[in-house]
């Protein structure tokens, strides 16, 4: 049952006069994701009343989909009876997610209803490096061996699809575990029941190593168009597989850093709604403490030129416009350079083809603006004015665009994300070379009247 965001508000007032039977059925019937958008906008004494009124399976997934906050709600509050069974049907990626989060004192709370087996699992995937494929590792999926027929096959299927994370995908391997390839539900169904797997099998099958970054997943999916990718160590052995939905969480939380990066915000670790002002304060301050301190050597290129400004007042008019433009330009390149370096679009190695590029796109914008520019200048100050504003804008266009189309590289270089070099870091670079290019430029033409 979908939900239109708009009966939200008739759910919470069902909640809000406690008609709990009328809920509870309406609730059971709702899909898994509008039924956690209900919960987040819950208090945590309703969101538990709430959550306590799920049928068992669809509390499972529901709680799986979860914020960290609200598990910890739960987990809190919960009798161990409702928390054994939780855990014990939770999907082993599900399990480490919550457990990466989870505060210490919930922690240990719950593990002690755990069985040894989710213990030992739990403990031997968080040694994985942190932002590895290992610790995005699904153990329940489905593998025979190449001398299953396909009738064999169909019925393990059946017998173990239903705990199986994905079962449209089933991974061949030989007696050691090791990884030969794959048959899709789709063969299975098309091929003769009689036949053996090795006659249908796909050898050409896409696998990824546990000690992987995360976003490889990301980038193979998208390349492959794959829903499951099996993971393997060096030896091939198949450890597990990863499933599309945490690869479009991959997706999604490294675009979300990404992009923070870009404007100079540290890593937020959660959801702007629910960090708080305290944490929102700290992530920001840091890049604008930094650029504070940069932008002042603006302000002294400026002061040292505070004669020549005195003289030719007309050149403050166009001070802004010229940092500004650069400042923009840069952010431009830098964007899209570091995008295209994320998606994969460009390597590192593509330095030099990609700054001759931006060189030429950037001279040719430098050219459109600086004569446009040049007109404003000449109605406001004449023809030396003109030619200041104008040259100035060339070349504060042309090396804002190289300053920001370099420096993800140069990050690239020095072992640093690229998106480090934030649109900030960057403008503050572009003003300070921006306002020295002009007020110089200015200096050695008019000086000359």
């Amino acid at each position: 049952m979908y939900i239109e965001n708009d009966n939200h508000g008739v759910l919470l007032n069902i909640i809000e006069h406690e008609k709990w039977d009328t809920l509870k059925n309406i609730i059971n019937q709702m899909h898994v994701a509008d039924i956690v958008e209900v919960l987040e906008k819950l208090d945590e004494e309703n969101c538990i009343k709430v959550f306590d009124l799920l049928d068992k399976e669809k509390s499972i997934e529901v709680f799986s989909e979860m914020d960290i906050d609200i598990q910890e709600s739960i987990l809190s509050s919960a009798k161990n009876s409702k928390i054994k069974y939780l855990l014990k049907n939770m999907y082993s990626d599900d399990i480490i997610s919550m457990f990466e989060d989870i505060e210490e004192k919930v922690s240990q709370k719950i593990m002690p209803l755990m069985s040894n087996e989710n213990i030992n699992m739990t403990k031997e995937i968080l040694e994985f490096p942190e932002d590895s494929i290992g610790r995005l590792i699904t153990l329940e999926y489905l593998s025979v061996t190449p001398d299953y027929s396909v009738a064999k096959t169909i019925d393990y299927i059946r017998k173990n699809g239903r705990d199986s994370e994905i079962f449209e995908i089933v991974y061949i391997v030989d007696d050691i575990y090791k990884l030969i390839g794959y048959v899709s539900l789709k063969d299975l169904m098309f091929a003769k029941k009689d036949s053996n797997i090795e006659d249908i099998i796909h050898t050409d099958i896409i696998s990824i190593s546990v000690y992987s970054d995360q976003e490889e997943a990301v980038v193979k999916s998208k390349k492959y168009n794959l829903i499951s990718i099996p993971v393997i160590n060096e030896n091939r052995t198949l450890l597990g597989i990863i499933t599309i939905d945490d690869i479009l969480d991959i997706a999604e939380e490294e675009d979300t850093e990404d992009f923070h990066k870009i404007m100079g915000i540290s890593d937020m670790g959660k959801s702007i709604s629910s960090a708080s002002v305290f944490m929102l304060y700290r992530k920001r301050i840091l890049w604008l403490f930094i650029l504070v301190f940069v932008n002042t050597i603006s302000g002294a290129i400026i002061a040292n030129y505070y004669d020549l400004m005195s003289k030719y007042i007309s050149l403050i008019f166009f001070l802004p416009l010229l940092i500004g433009s650069a400042g923009n330009a840069g952010a431009q390149s830098s964007t899209l350079i570091i995008r295209s370096l994320t998606t994969g679009d460009i390597k590192k190695t593509d330095w030099f083809i990609m700054l001759i590029k931006e060189l030429l796109v950037s001279a040719a914008l430098a050219l459109t603006m600086s004569i446009f520019v040049s007109f404003i200048a000449f109605f406001r100050g004449g023809l030396m004015l003109s030619l200041v504003v104008s040259g100035a804008m060339f070349l504060v266009v042309i090396i804002g665009s190289i300053i920001g189309a370099a420096l993800p590289f140069i990050l690239g270089k020095l072992k640093l994300d690229p998106a480090t070099s934030s649109v900030p870091l960057v403008s503050s670079l572009c003003d300070i070379s921006g306002s020295a290019i002009y007020l110089m430029l200015a200096t050695f033409i008019l000086s000359r009247q």
